[in-house]
């Protein structure tokens, strides 16, 4: 007859990491109820001021409104496509510039100061002088993304073809590997790694960059009508906007995570 199995502990190192997982989300999703509860009832007993704070039956109710109309998706698009466009030139020139920064040292030592310098910039702070060039429209927009994804690609691509292990190089040397061949083969798995981490944070940074820029310099999207919400104290409507924008960041956030997962695969 065997023995009924023992309940396993906390701390215990038998638990299975599962069941963990499922109870720190189950505790995380009961935290977010007794807020929103407690929100809704302090919202209204008028216990919060309604001219600044909403609730969350009142927000819902705008949000499901943008929905079913179209606004949202209409918003969505302005946005998405401008950072998207900004999000792929600035993976694609950054990566290039970065990754020749790494194998060639000379030409990396003359660009280093300058990607420096400008990675320490406010970068927002160049947005006047894009909509003073540019106008306001698509162009600024996807530049700002641009500015404000770049560097983080170009500084950890440079960072990972340094980085290289020389024994690596030396190595594929000694098969006969040429430049190009030395680059695919050893330099760009070496520095993928870096890469990926650069691509991921700079995908967060667009998205800043992108609805500051609309709080400032758009006719329409999702910063702009956070912005003007605000302006004429929609409250319930500022409130649901700056919720897709936060779903839209989640998403993005969760959507490179999978990414990075994958191609790592490949390292």
């Amino acid at each position: 007859m065997s023995m009924p199995e023992e309940p396993a502990l906390a701390g215990d190192p038998s638990a299975k990491p599962s069941d963990s997982r499922r109870g720190t989300r189950l505790v995380s999703i009961a935290l977010l109820v007794v807020i929103l509860v407690a929100w809704e009832v302090a919202g209204r007993n008028k216990l919060i001021n309604p001219f600044f704070l909403s609730w969350p039956s009142a927000i819902g109710d705008e949000a499901w409104k943008m929905l079913i109309s179209g606004e949202l998706a209409a918003n969505l698009w302005i946005t998405g496509y401008a950072y998207l466009i900004g999000v792929v030139l600035a993976c694609a020139f950054g990566s290039i510039l970065g990754l020749a920064m790494g194998w060639w040292r000379t030409f990396g030592a003359i660009i280093d100061p300058y990607v420096v310098f400008f990675s320490a910039m406010p970068r927002v702070a160049l947005f006047p002088v894009l909509l003073m060039i540019f106008g306001i429209g698509d162009v600024s927009r996807i530049l700002i993304v641009f500015i404000g994804v770049v560097t983080p690609i170009i500084f950890n691509a440079y960072v990972g073809a340094k980085q290289t292990p020389q024994l690596l190089v030396d190595a594929a040397r000694v098969f006969g590997y040429g430049s190009r061949q030395l680059f695919r083969v050893v330099v760009l798995p070496a520095a993928l790694p870096y890469l990926i981490a650069g691509v991921r944070t700079g995908v967060t940074l667009g998205m800043i960059m992108i609805v500051v820029a609309e709080f400032f310099g758009a006719s329409s999207g999702l910063g702009q009508k956070i912005a003007v919400t605000a302006q004429l104290y929609q409250t319930p409507q500022m409130y649901a906007w700056v919720l897709y924008t936060s779903l839209v960041a989640l998403v993005l956030v969760r959507g490179a995570d999978y990414f990075e997962r994958w191609a790592m695969r490949w390292t």
